[in-house]
């Protein structure tokens, strides 16, 4: 046999011999000998292509990948076309990194075999190392399609979604593949991460202990795990939890009783955080609460004489400004506040910012003045502001958000304070002694419930977004569900039950569509089931509420893609929650509320001049939100301009902004050299 197979190949008795040493050796994992029995067949036969080619294997497999790579090359200048060469070359040049030489010639094995499921995929994972993720998708799933069990294409195509934030696409897509493949680690891992990055972590727990169940040492099943039961616990206090949760009456409770036994500043703050959630407050009582707080507590009488201050009385010359807060690097303030930093008249206004977070090393690059003040203590910061000599310190983080510097500038470190930015509601203390707010949220004569004197922005705008250009949306997923979905990806503290109740109401009216919350507490079994059990009751199949817990910002965004309508919450509507809707062209139904609580959505849709969707009431807002859910036609064409029209509102116009804003702070600087200069007069 074996001189026969030698004569057909015009191989020699003692090479023919050598080559089956090889390959034996090679099948029992002896590589350094399969190579030398190569190297011995090639001597006598040097364009023995398999010699070659198995010589190239075994140097790969020794971990020697350049050596390998001269064995393929001279194999394939053998063979051009030899695929197993193309093949190994290719799986070689890409574990060198040399991504662009592999897909060249995976492509060339594609040609060859254009119906090759492995061809495809081989393709499909050197665009996914080259994040050319689009591409690496449409391979993938061809390979898919000529091969419904390649288990591999199928992790792959999970992957690849789950790159391109697709995680609801990427979960169902593992979901088919482990049904096929139910104990593969892969599958079971990826399906863990997607569940995670959704928000839900008691989800992923299962399949992260098959995992480990099967393989112990697993480190990245290890670490997710513990990522999923450290999110499954709740680190708030209990007061914290039932705010967090919609829970407001009952946290209000626990705050009045935590005031009894401590009446410090820290548990005052949260009860006026329940007043400003509560559907049972009003913004004057708000002021009210924060007025007798601080007659109790501020002593007002002993804030500094504004003659104290060694400022430069000069109406017209640089303003050195301060602005103070701990989420200059967090999304929303990338979005608004480094824009802004970028922009400012330097000739006009020097700005210093006092950071007690993170982001140091990128706000530092844009503003005047960089102050990290996060290992300061209060007394600290205050001399390094009255060091400083600032005119005017701009407070983004306010009373409410934690943590923040409230007690040192009840002090009054500036001789201005101003609150602006976070909440456009009173701080209730005299220390601060303007308010910056928008022309839409505090109408005339609301200035009563302000102890600030208010100053107004144009255009329905307290801070202006750049985000980018508009992204390319999908049509409404209504179109290839067949249902319309509703969505609100806002804070639980603001859907207390009566918005709830309205939800229900809302479901009722369109009988097939569907809810999807995205909320932190939602990341938890026993929130979900509560709300679920709301629904319930109230005789709505909770079947029809899609819940999720916290997203990363990209993947949330790409979440909006299962979103037709948008619906906000009330009394106290959204701000960044409504932008990021309307950035990914999903409109918004909101009430224009009694207060500059209820207006914040519907400000930013006036700007956007979207007035349609402003609501009088809540049977309006049901009304509107019925009226659009049954117009495809109108989903689909805001669909497609939204984004646009967001791009063209004043809510973008960063530049503008800027010019205002550096106006409203002369204004306000030029109001108290006036008014100091009076009371110095009468005094």
């Amino acid at each position: 046999m074996n001189q026969q197979h030698n004569a057909q190949t015009g191989m020699g008795e003692e090479a023919a011999t050598l080559w089956d040493g090889a390959r034996s050796f090679f099948g029992k994992g002896l590589m350094q000998e399969a190579l030398a029995a190569c190297q011995q067949v090639l001597e006598q036969e040097p364009e023995h292509f398999d010699a070659v080619l198995l010589a190239g294997r075994a140097m790969n497999r020794q971990a020697q990948p350049t050596l390998a790579e001269n064995f393929f090359r001279y194999a394939l200048s053998l063979r051009p076309d030899a695929v197993e060469a193309l093949n190994e070359l290719a799986a070689v040049l890409a574990a060198l990194k040399q991504n662009e030489q592999s897909l060249e010639y995976y492509r060339r094995v594609l040609e060859l075999q254009p119906d090759s499921a492995q061809a495809h995929f081989n393709v499909s994972t050197v665009l996914f190392d080259l994040c050319r993720m689009q591409e690496a998708l449409r391979y993938c799933q061809q390979a898919i399609e000529l091969q419904s069990d390649l288990i591999a294409a199928r992790v792959r195509h999970g992957m690849i979604l789950y790159r391109m934030d697709d995680l609801h696409v990427s979960l169902e897509s593992l979901l088919e593949t482990h049904l096929l493949a139910p104990d593969d680690i892969n599958v079971l891992n990826l399906i863990a991460l997607n569940k995670i990055a959704l928000g839900l972590p008691d989800e992923a727990v299962p399949y992260l202990e098959q995992v480990l169940s099967c393989s112990p040492g697993d480190a990245f099943a290890s670490v997710r795990l513990q990522e999923a039961r450290n999110a499954m616990q709740e680190s708030a206090s209990v007061r914290e939890a039932l705010y967090n949760s919609g829970l407001i009456d009952e946290a209000e409770k626990m705050a009045r009783d935590d005031l009894v036994h401590d009446d410090s500043v820290e548990n005052h703050n949260f009860l006026l955080k329940c007043y400003l959630a509560s559907a049972r407050h009003s913004s004057h009582d708000l002021f009210l609460e924060g007025r007798e707080w601080a007659r109790t507590h501020e002593h007002e009488d002993a804030l500094p004489n504004p003659s104290g201050f060694k400022n430069k009385r000069d109406p017209n010359r640089r303003l050195r400004v301060g602005i103070v807060g701990d989420y200059f690097a967090g999304v929303i303030g990338v979005y608004t506040l480094i824009p802004f930093f970028k922009l400012y008249d330097r000739s006009r206004i020097e700005l210093f910012c006092y950071n007690f977070g993170p982001g140091g090393e990128y706000v530092r690059t844009v503003v005047d003045r960089y102050r990290d003040i996060s290992p300061m203590s209060g007394e600290a910061f205050f001399k390094l502001v009255r060091d400083d000599v600032i005119d005017i310190m701009l407070d983004i983080n306010g009373r409410i958000r934690t943590p923040n510097h409230f007690e040192t500038l009840l002090r009054q470190p500036a001789p201005i304070q101003v609150n602006w930015y976070n909440l456009p509601c009173t701080v209730g203390v005299k220390a601060f002694n303007y308010a910056i707010a928008d022309d839409y949220c505090i109408r005339p004569g609301e200035e009563a419930d302000y102890v600030e004197k208010v100053f107004r922005m144009p255009t329905s705008t307290i801070c202006a977004w750049d985000m980018g250009e508009p992204p390319v949306m999908p049509p409404p997923p209504s179109l290839r569900n067949g249902y319309v979905t509703f969505g609100c990806f806002g804070d639980f503290f603001k859907i207390g039950e009566g918005v709830l109740e309205v939800w229900a109401r809302l479901l009722k009216r369109v009988p097939d569509a569907r809810l999807y919350l995205k909320s932190n507490n939602l990341r938890l079994r026993s929130e979900r089931e509560r709300i679920s059990g709301f629904f319930r009751e109230r005789g709505v199949d909770p079947q029809r509420l899609i819940m999720e817990g916290l997203s990363s910002f990209k993947q949330m965004k790409k979440c909006y893609e299962w979103v037709d309508i948008a619906i906000d919450t009330f009394p106290y509507s959204s701000g960044s929650t409504t932008i990021n809707a309307l950035w990914q062209s999903v409109p918004v139904i909101a009430i224009e509320g009694d207060d500059w609580r209820g207006r914040s959505t519907a400000a930013v849709l006036a700007g956007a001049q979207l007035d349609e969707f402003i609501a009088r009431d809540v049977g309006d807002y049901v009304d509107k939100a019925c009226a659009l859910a049954a117009d495809p036609a109108r989903l689909a064409e805001l669909r497609a301009t939204l984004g646009k029209r967001m791009a063209a509102s004043p809510q973008w116009d960063v530049k503008s902004f800027a010019r205002n804003f550096e106006t409203r702070l002369r204004m306000i600087w030029q109001d108290w050299l006036k008014t100091t200069e009076t009371e110095k007069k009468i005094r």
